[in-house]
């Protein structure tokens, strides 16, 4: 799976104790080797399995799941002391011994665990640093190149990151043989009851193993896979692997590993799952896995999310691109400042806060650094930073060094303020008014530093629309832009191609305005069962702990010192009686009445935003739980269930970015 290889603490039961710190190899160490024979017997829960691991002699580190026996330890012929303490191993390799077999096995724990090691009727989930395989705890280890044979019984099968070498079944059951010899990551070992479906796109071999009642899905998943395979190499450089697995999994996932993407077995189904997470996952292959993630922050989320979510838009036109674009930049202007971070400073999802940065505003760096350099030297950039760097670890350094090279262009006052900086400037258009055969516009942007900016500036004139270019690095100037007939109106980034925070009426309000404020004021307007989904719910979607009542309250505050946003959770008729009670509006005439749920954005007449949830009874509350945290996005939805039968954006009215021009 995607991960970091830098000495920090981890940060998702998935990564194990993967960077555990320990000592670190000694010059001129043998690159570590693991030739595993490994019988997986998912109904028992059991595991068994013989690693011969190449190891540099001296004392050695390891780290296995505490949950696994070590029944044999040797070199060679001769028997190998290891003092065992939870889940470390610690052992002497002697000298000139070449490798060290290591026999062990145990019970682990079923699919209801959720994440990490995974092994019961369900099938097996053993993530490559999740602790089933022998990991030396070195501080500056390269991925290991590897060997893996692994037997399952009918009616399972097993698929491993990894190329296949071969595959068989016999009256025991299922065997493939995996294999890794370059430096990508420990192998990732997954099994099911499922059925294989293979496709052949040249060299690449093209699989989905699905279950029963996923018949059908083949066709686009793999048809789909093959085109984005094809796109990607023709943009970036050779595919970095042997094929692509789609492995339906029982967790609700979507994980990315090399050459493979697990994803849960009730939304593999479900279209957006193909049309956009799939060729998200297959991007990765070349960022993240095929080039590694070091210290500095994660590029490889930002990077991915350009060239796959955003360019899948861009194919749908300019307004599906456009709409994306204002997409990240409401969820940043939701983003409370207090939880802001650099691009440096951000490693993984660890919830919504962190995704707009790592992702949004990563993508957005890369939209804007495509617009200045042009299309073809963006591309030059992005295959020189490729084959620089594939299977290698690199940075946002590496990253820059790339387009400098590609652009012959100083790239470093770019990268620093949009990459080690925290925050992001908001223009205000003070004024504009006609001068001559153009225009002349104040401009002004509110930063703790002021941003060197590119500025897009739309004029609107008798002869039809110009797109011009300003540049800004002051915290206000009055530019004059010339133009070819009579300017009637301005318009200052009217597609929203820089990342800033919008200004005062740009955005409608949506949910994660609420969401992301975790002292957010939460009010529980329901009784007994009712209520307990209520507070179940609440706590799905606010992320930190908050203020709870059951009935009327003062306005808590922000830490900056304006009110506190409401959550209001409960039944129709106490929800009514709260709205009423708080002087907030009451449920929107185009959402009364529908479906078994509704869920609003509403401001108070003092201003205070408020996000209301109303349910016809506690198992409509329930059946939010999951599906609504995902809609972080949107003003206002309509449930039946757990379905969202419709949902949408509150309209904004004309942009304060936006002047008419008199003379």
């Amino acid at each position: 799976m995607t991960k970091l290889r830098i000495p920090v603490p981890t940060l998702g039961a998935l990564a194990g104790a993967a960077l555990t710190l320990g000592a670190i190899a000694p010059a001129g160490a043998a690159p570590l080797h693991h030739d595993i024979d490994l019988t997986l017997d998912p109904a028992a829960g059991r595991i068994e399995a013989v690693d011969r691991l190449t190891l540099s002699a001296g004392m050695q580190s390891l780290r296995l799941d505490p949950a696994l026996t070590l029944e044999e330890a040797r070199a060679g012929d001769k028997p190998v002391a290891v003092d065992r303490r939870g889940d470390r191993l610690v052992l002497t390799v002697p000298e000139g011994s070449g490798s060290v077999t290591l026999r062990y096995g145990g019970r682990l724990p079923g699919f209801t665990a959720g994440t990490g090691l995974a092994l019961d009727g369900e099938g097996a989930f053993l993530p490559g640093l999740g602790g089933w395989l022998p990991d030396p705890i070195l501080a500056s280890e390269e991925p290991p190149t590897w060997r893996l044979s692994v037997r399952v019984p009918a009616p399972y099968v097993a698929v491993a990151t990894g190329r296949l070498v071969e595959e068989g079944r016999d009256a025991a059951g299922y065997r493939a043989v995996f294999e890794e010899s370059r430096s990508v990551e420990e192998p990732s070992v997954f099994a099911g009851p499922w059925t294989v479906e293979e496709r052949m796109a040249g060299d690449l071999r093209l699989r989905l193993y699905r279950h029963p009642e996923q018949t059908g899905l083949a066709d686009g998943y793999l048809g789909l896979s093959e085109q984005a395979i094809a796109a990607g190499s023709a943009r970036i450089g050779a595919y970095p692997f042997d094929g692509f697995s789609i492995v339906s999994v029982p967790p609700p996932v979507g994980l990315g590993f090399p050459g493979l993407t697990a994803i849960g077995r009730a939304v593999l189904p479900l279209p957006f799952i193909r049309s956009q997470s799939l060729t998200h996952e297959i991007m990765h292959n070349w960022w993240g896995n095929g080039v590694r993630v070091g210290e500095g922050g994660n590029w490889a989320e930002g990077l991915t999310t350009y060239m796959a979510d955003y360019a899948a838009a861009q194919a749908r036109g300019a307004d599906a691109a456009r709409a994306m674009r204002l997409d990240w930049l409401r969820d940043y202007a939701a983003l409370p400042a207090e939880r802001d971070r650099p691009l440096t400073a951000f490693l993984s999802k660890t919830h919504d806060a962190s995704q707009i940065v790592g992702y949004g505003k990563a993508a957005m760096l890369f939209h804007m650094l495509e617009a200045e350099s042009g299309h073809d030297v963006f591309d030059a950039g992005i295959r020189r930073f490729w084959s620089e760097h594939a299977f290698q670890t690199a940075g946002w350094s590496d990253l820059r060094h790339a387009f400098e090279t590609a652009s012959g262009r100083d790239l470093g006052g770019l990268f620093s303020q949009w990459v080690e900086r925290r925050g992001a400037p908001m223009l205000t258009l003070v004024d504009a008014r006609a001068d001559g055969d153009g225009v002349r516009l104040t401009l002004r942007q509110e930063a703790d530093a002021p941003y060197a900016l590119s500025v897009p500036v739309r004029l609107e004139t008798a002869a039809g629309v110009e797109e011009h270019g300003v540049q800004f690095d002051s915290r206000q100037a009055t530019l004059r832009i010339a133009s070819k007939a009579e300017v009637r109106a301005v318009a200052v980034d009217p597609d929203f191609d820089l990342f800033r925070r919008l200004a005062p009426g740009e955005a409608p309000p949506i949910l994660r305005d609420v969401t992301l404020r975790p002292g957010a004021d939460r009010v529980i307007a329901a009784d007994g069962e009712a209520a307990e989904a209520a507070r179940m719910l609440t706590g799905r979607l606010i992320d930190g702990s908050g203020r709870e009542s059951g009935g009327r309250e003062s306005s808590g505050q922000h830490s900056s010192g304006g009110a506190a946003p409401l959550l209001l959770v409960g039944t129709d008729v106490a929800v009514a009686r709260e709205l009423e009670a708080r002087g907030l509006p009451p449920v929107p005439a185009e959402l009364a009445g529908r479906g078994s749920a509704r869920v609003w954005m509403s401001r108070a007449a003092d201003g205070r935003t408020a996000l209301v949830v109303s349910g016809a009874d506690a198992e409509a509350l329930r059946a939010l739980v999951r599906p609504l945290p995902h809609y972080g996005r949107q003003s206002w939805l309509v449930f039946e269930g757990a379905k969202a039968v419709d949902r949408g954006v509150w309209a904004v009215g004309d942009s304060p970015l936006r002047r008419v021009v008199g003379r």
